[in-house]
């Protein structure tokens, strides 16, 4: 199985405290990278089968994140991102190697979008606060979501 990756990343300054940076990727067999929801290959049946035929998933998507720098103690940022591997590869390719598959569970896009902000009282220590919202939609259209809430503190050396 061939695999394959074009990416494009940037970081854009637009002005003194504000920045826009991002990566768009597109490729085959991308899942060890966290592309394809992290599925780099298809199964025409049950991959312990030698008729099955095998195939690289297609996949496309990006993220892009906008930073505020209040302060040189205090960072804002807002990001979203999407991973979108093409449905029509699912629907011919609908079996995964862990166990088999069903078309209609099968997992064909996951968003994400998220806001934080970082504080740094000191060079070597950080607090950080993040929600994050993330939907995932099968196939058939069904779609699942989560929010998260997280509270960090890290010391960096």
């Amino acid at each position: 199985m061939n695999s394959w990756a074009s990416t494009l990343d940037w970081m854009a300054p637009l002005g003194k405290r504000l920045s826009l940076s991002g990566e768009f990727y597109r490729g085959q067999a991308l899942g060890g990278l966290g592309g394809g929801t992290y599925r780099s290959a298809l199964f025409s049946g049950a991959a312990n089968l030698p008729a099955s035929l095998v195939r690289g998933l297609d996949t496309m998507g990006g993220w892009s994140q906008l930073k505020l720098r209040a302060s040189a103690k205090l960072e804002f940022n807002a990001a979203a991102g999407q991973d979108n591997p093409f449905a029509s590869e699912l629907r011919a390719f609908p079996f995964t190697a862990y166990g088999g598959g069903s078309p209609a569970a099968t997992v064909a896009r996951n968003h994400t979008g998220l806001f934080n902000f970082i504080y740094r009282p000191r060079s070597d220590l950080l607090f950080s606060t993040e929600y994050r919202h993330t939907a995932t939609y099968q196939i058939d259209g069904t779609r699942y979501s989560a929010d998260q809430l997280n509270l960090v503190m890290g010391i960096l050396f």
